[in-house]
């Protein structure tokens, strides 16, 4: 039973059956007293201030690491779930919680959600929840702890994410743009070097049929002499007898 139940049972009968199918996850069944839709009898609240002796000063344990760690396959609903876990740890094992809170009043106007106008069942879990002690003072100032604490957990699973992100993704995206400069220098080298060896191998085309056309002519001149020089002895031979 939860502390707003607790409080209203002396004035309200409950409906325990209804209570555990809540538990159990179903509907809401229609309240059998039909003034309960209007108004929760709430025993009479002084509107005089009441001295409230101050919580005392205790702050929260800062949390260096977030308990949830960046990756795939979390999905939206298991992150608000770590939220949530996160608010409840906080107010069962912080000192600065202890007590009736703002975790207690979001509670307690779940108790009262048969109420449809907001302002009424604002005021009416707040109404109750006052014989514990709880003021808007203490409303607001629990409220901002708990946000101290969700902005260190942001801050942390920042941290974290931050780090990651600049091994996995800026670390290797440089060591990937390196590679790509490498590789583009060398497509430029290979494109040089295709040049280089096509203009060899025309030089050396060239080269061949120069050299090759001149050893032709020389030897073919030389052929010549040699036939030359041979016809004329061949002359003497024959008028010199």
């Amino acid at each position: 039973m939860s502390l707003f139940k607790s409080i209203l049972r002396p004035f309200v009968e409950f409906d325990d059956k209804d209570a555990e199918e809540k538990k159990n996850g179903d509907l809401p069944k229609e309240p059998n007293n039909p003034e309960l839709n209007q108004q929760v009898p709430v025993p009479p609240v002084s509107t005089a201030p009441t001295h409230q002796s101050p919580a005392p000063a205790v702050t929260p344990q800062p949390q260096n690491t977030s308990t949830v760690q960046p990756g795939p396959g979390k999905s939206a609903a298991q992150y608000e779930q770590h939220f949530n876990n996160l608010i409840e740890e906080a107010n069962t094992t912080n000192p600065l919680f202890q007590g009736t809170d703002l975790k207690e009043f979001i509670d307690s106007k779940i108790d009262v959600e048969a109420i449809a106008d907001e302002e009424t069942r604002y005021k009416t879990a707040f109404n109750v929840l006052k014989r514990t002690g709880l003021t808007k003072e203490r409303l607001n100032q629990t409220g901002r702890e708990y946000i101290n604490i969700i902005d260190k957990d942001l801050k942390a699973f920042e941290g974290v994410y931050n780090e990651q992100y600049r091994n996995n993704v800026e670390l290797r995206q440089k060591s990937l743009e390196q590679k790509n400069r490498e590789l583009q220098e060398l497509t430029n080298r290979i494109a040089t070097l295709n040049n280089e060896i096509k203009q060899a191998e025309a030089e050396i085309t060239q080269s061949r049929q120069t050299l090759t056309a001149n050893k032709d002519a020389f030897m073919q001149a030389g052929e010549n002499k040699k036939k030359e020089i041979e016809g004329e002895l061949l002359k003497i031979n024959q008028y010199f007898a």
